[in-house]
């Protein structure tokens, strides 16, 4: 899998707006880029801009959300400096609502048993995107979206094989939470972000 940078504006006619697209919070499309991000998160992580100015890191070597922020999107200039300089990570425009840590938090049957986590790609679509990657060989496809008032980001989890299964998210510090089901048989996890900043971790 290529670790090389990359930017998506959906609809591709939004690509006609450059850069100034990526700070401006009232957005009606989704953005994802694949840079080096703050934080600690994983060098392979994802950077997602839901409509409204929700954004999140995504991890595909957890399988989840590792941060969300309100606001703008990115600013990526520190990571792309150019050649012969020092690369940072890439500035947050808005600050953290959620924070989350720990490997691997889906987790099938036994909450405290880590599973190996391996991403097989994504689908951008109007107002969400869709991330699929297999949890023990199980394959999952998990939609998220952010609710109108931008509030709480909605992780829809569809698993194939498996779906009789207790299913649970696990983070450090947190109790392990039963993920429930939808009534379309998904499992759903919602993430409540701050009304304000959080501790940066």
């Amino acid at each position: 899998m290529s670790l090389r940078p990359l930017r998506y504006v959906f609809p591709c006619a939004a690509l006609l707006l450059g850069p100034l697209c990526l700070c401006a919070p009232a957005r009606a499309e989704v953005q994802i880029d694949r840079i080096f991000m703050p934080h600690q998160a994983s060098p392979s992580s994802f950077a997602v801009g839901l409509p409204g100015g929700v954004n999140f890191c995504w991890d595909p070597l957890r399988g989840a959300v590792s941060y969300a922020w309100k606001g703008g999107f990115l600013d990526p200039t520190p990571a792309r400096p150019g050649v012969g300089k020092f690369i940072e990570a890439a500035k947050l425009l808005g600050p953290l609502v959620y924070q989350e840590s720990g490997a691997a938090p889906l987790r099938r049957d036994d909450p405290a048993r880590e599973p190996t986590v391996e991403f097989t790609g994504y689908t951008l679509k109007a107002d969400a995107i869709e991330f699929r990657y297999l949890v023990n060989g199980i394959p999952v496809r998990e939609e998220i979206r952010a609710r109108p008032d931008g509030g709480t980001l909605v992780r829809r989890l569809q698993i194939e094989g498996g779906s009789d299964s207790r299913w649970w998210h696990v983070v450090a510090g947190r109790p392990a939470a039963e993920l429930k089901r939808d009534p379309a048989g998904a499992f759903v996890l919602e993430l409540p972000l701050s009304a304000g900043p959080v501790e940066k971790r």
